[in-house]
């Protein structure tokens, strides 16, 4: 019964697909396993809504993900730096020919505004104060409407980017009556509490946080170069190419924007998307099914119609170990169980031997941060047995035991992974059986993934298997790894780290000089492996499938793992 429904329910999405098959003819046709939900700029949730959102506004500064470098956007160059004492000064011209819808022009004023929407009390922008605290103010060129200097405090190598890294909105749609324009964003800052008391700034929040910010065509569209055509919520969504777009005759990689239209169609279903893609109705589909990838791969039929690649990510798989949990609070016993995984099993069997084994948290084609010195994690019954005596355990014919806190403590874990994620689901299993084998017994438990960081962050774990999104530019980690964010609610959920890792941390966030960094990075690497809070597997591989209806698809091993607006359909 369960293959039929699905079947019958891939049958019915394929011939729903076929009946917008004009469209198709003209469109890139992109699958997306889900529905981007929200794109709000301030609050949307999920990667395929941030991928759209990409299409619509633009930000001040890009990465070209063809080789990994920042490039300008809105920008008409990168930033020029300026350090004094404490502070570092970012200084930006906005391109010339930037233009809103109206014709009016994109200006300093508009990423003013934008900084001011990033910080503003009652709007669902948490995370973003967080992250852009460090921009303490903007300075507005008296003589250029266009130019301005973003006043950061301190310096970190990593703002290079993050200082151009937000969407640019514009000012006279989100904010009609100009109600941020008299407001310095000095002050939003100083005053957050108290403006969150005015009936102003209760207003003018109903208004931003409204669904229609999120949803209506009308109000969702920026200085990017398509424009939200429709939106049938868990089925497609529908991009059109502007006829006057401001970019189109500007010469910059960057504003390249070939595709007419685009249509991202939903299908949560694997087995639904793979008979989409095998019968022509989606032409770029990453995350294929290993096996699915595989026999397409192997099929000259579709090797006629397809392009693949597998470029290597930098999403992380790792075992997390809570370092506050008494079983799991001396590093042997942590360093135990590491032994009872087995990454090169994991590797070849479930993924098909496309990921890239790791020893620590960057990926081994950073060749000049990553320690190649350290031996990965290897499978090992015996190590772990006599790690877990150093430890202070004693096997007993009923389990491992110890005195811990005046009572007698047995070593019985529960390991958290996503529901639905087969790769986790089947390497807990693997670990189960590692571990039953050494008598520890372990439950598996599947939770949804609010569940799973709401027992995190309350502490109430002993192991999870999770995924790490990285990238190649960021190595500050204090957010995730720092003492000071271990306390509930805080990033580092498995308590690690100490006096000397914090300052080592520290260092790292601020080191300019990248074989200084290199050292540190590589020492960081050294201790995270011997206090093995976090256990690090494999970096994962896209599988990708692209059409050879589209030519020149930019495929990147950086999210979203291609690039669709330097492509063009075949005639």
């Amino acid at each position: 019964m369960k293959n039929y429904c699905t079947k019958s329910l891939s049958f019915f999405l394929l011939w729903l697909l076929a009946c917008t098959s004009s469209t198709n003819e003209s469109s890139v046709r992109v699958r997306f396993a889900q529905d981007p939900e929200s794109l709000h700029p301030l609050s949307y949730g999920n990667a395929p809504a941030l991928q759209i959102l990409n299409y619509l506004y633009q930000s001040l500064l890009t990465v070209d993900i063809t080789d990994k470098s920042i490039q300008p956007l809105l920008a008409s160059d990168l930033p020029s730096l300026r350090r004094e004492d404490s502070l570092s000064y970012f200084t930006f011209s906005i391109r010339p020919q930037a233009k809103w819808d109206n014709g009016s022009p994109v200006t300093a004023q508009d990423v003013a505004f934008s900084l001011k929407l990033l910080h503003s009390p009652l709007l669902d922008n948490e995370r973003w104060r967080a992250q852009y605290d460090f921009i303490k103010d903007i300075q507005l060129s008296p003589a250029n409407p266009k130019n301005f200097t973003l006043v950061c405090s301190g310096y970190t190598p990593e703002m290079k980017l993050m200082v151009g890294d937000f969407f640019i909105l514009p000012a006279h749609q989100f904010d009609s009556k100009g109600i941020l324009s008299t407001v310095p964003f000095r002050l939003i800052r100083q005053k957050f509490d108290s403006l969150a008391q005015t009936s102003t700034f209760q207003s003018f929040a109903n208004t931003i946080n409204s669904p229609a910010m999120a949803k209506d065509s009308s109000l969702v569209k920026g200085s990017g170069p398509y424009l939200l055509r429709s939106w049938k919520p868990g089925q497609v969504v529908a991009l059109e190419k502007k006829k006057d777009w401001w970019g189109k005759g500007v010469s910059s990689q960057t504003l390249k924007a070939n595709p007419a239209r685009i249509l991202f169609q939903i299908l949560p279903d694997n087995a639904a998307a793979v008979l989409a893609l095998k019968a022509q109705q989606v032409d770029v589909m990453d995350n294929i099914p290993l096996i699915s990838f595989q026999e397409m791969r192997k099929d000259k039929k579709y090797q006629q119609l397809f392009h693949f690649y597998s470029p290597t990510s930098y999403d992380l798989a790792y075992l997390g170990m809570n370092g506050n949990n008494p079983l799991l609070s001396h590093r042997l016993t942590r360093q135990a169980l590491a032994h009872l995984l087995n990454p090169e099993q994991y590797i070849k069997e479930l993924q098909g031997g496309l990921a890239t084994p790791t020893v620590g948290f960057i990926h081994p084609q950073e060749k000049e941060f990553y320690n190649s010195e350290l031996k990965p994690v290897t499978y090992n019954q015996q190590k772990a047995k006599s790690l877990l005596t150093s430890a202070g355990w004693k096997q007993t014919p009923t389990g491992w035991s110890q005195m811990i806190n005046g009572r007698i403590r047995t070593l019985e874990l529960e390991l958290l992974h996503k529901a639905g994620n087969s790769d986790f689901e089947n390497m807990g299993l693997l670990f189960q059986q590692n571990a039953k084998a050494v008598g520890i017994p372990v439950t598996l438990q599947a939770l949804e993934s609010s569940q799973i960081t709401e027992r995190l962050q309350n502490g109430k774990f002993g192991l999870f298997f999770r995924t790490l999104v990285g990238n190649p530019f960021s190595y500050n980690l204090i957010p995730l790894l720092h003492t000071s964010n271990a306390q509930e609610g805080g990033a580092n959920v498995t308590g690690f780290g100490n006096k000397e890792t914090d300052v080592l941390l520290e260092k790292i966030a601020q080191e300019e000089q990248p074989t200084d960094k290199a050292l540190l990075l590589k020492t960081l690497q050294q201790k995270m492996q011997e206090e093995s809070n976090i256990v690090f597997l494999y970096f994962t591989t896209n599988k990708i499938a692209v059409s050879k209806r589209l030519d020149s698809v930019v495929v990147s091993g950086l999210k979203p793992g291609y690039d669709l607006l330097k492509s063009s359909l075949r005639k």
